[in-house]
């Protein structure tokens, strides 16, 4: 349940907007709540026993496709990836249709294929969304594909601006790669958006789950203990990350 709202004070991490990069006119309209109400970084919540502020919600989309009803066309995006922080950005693009009327699945995936998983953000061109760093987990893991930051807070603290400890909950690894189909039928207009309406609970990314007891999860397949949870954050994601038209 929401608490309060509290102004605290946080260092602003930059993300490049891909949106700004090309043209693509397939667009993900972001609706995040927690509870019921819209999720922000202000906001105190209690979740699982704990008392937490939400940092980040990182996401990253690739791979988008659009594969025609008869399974005869498919149209690829060139520009597929998009790296988003979905509690600071409300709408980003996903892929590039041309003008005219589909009926078919699109297709895309929550993770990153094999050749761009563990390129070390320092040898990607600086427009890349994953060259500032954010997700990056060393040559082993690779980036994060989701990953969900937030703050625990000490109930009897008074003001609840100095967080006890942070978590950082990641889903990573080419077993975790979250493959979507989303039937739609639809038209694009000539300069015109088509707009896929995203409704995430970020509260029921929590079930089985709590930020105090479990301050890191790293995707690490060689950590069983830690992989089993990831499968769970993973499971969660899976059942909350909800396409609309």
């Amino acid at each position: 349940m929401a608490i309060g709202a509290l102004v605290s004070c946080e260092r602003e991490i930059d993300v490049i907007d891909p949106a700004a990069l090309d043209d693509r006119n397939i667009y993900i309209r972001a609706y995040k709540y927690f509870d019921g109400n819209i999720a922000d970084t202000n906001t105190l919540y209690q979740i699982n026993g704990d008392f937490i502020k939400l940092s980040h919600v990182y996401i990253t989309l690739s791979s988008a496709e659009f594969v025609s009803y008869d399974e005869q066309d498919t149209t690829r995006t060139e520009n597929d990836l998009t790296v988003i922080d979905l509690l600071t950005t409300p709408e980003v693009k996903l892929a590039q249709l041309a003008q005219g009327s589909y009926n078919g699945r699109l297709n895309y995936q929550i993770g990153l294929d094999s050749a761009r998983a563990y390129k070390a953000p320092e040898t990607l061109d600086a427009t890349n969304p994953l060259s500032k760093g954010h997700m990056w987990n060393g040559p082993n893991i690779g980036y994060s594909f989701f990953q969900l930051e937030g703050r625990v807070f000490d109930p009897a603290d008074s003001t609840f601006t100095t967080p006890k400890s942070t978590f950082t909950w990641r889903i990573a690894t080419e077993d975790m790669v979250i493959n979507r189909s989303e039937k739609r039928n639809f038209s694009v207009g000539a300069n015109m958006g088509v707009f896929f309406i995203m409704n995430l609970d970020i509260n029921k990314l929590f079930f089985g789950l709590q930020p105090s007891t479990t301050p890191e999860i790293y995707s690490d397949p060689g950590d069983m203990g830690d992989y089993s949870k990831a499968q769970i954050l993973s499971d969660n994601l899976k059942s909350e990350f909800i396409f609309k038209l």
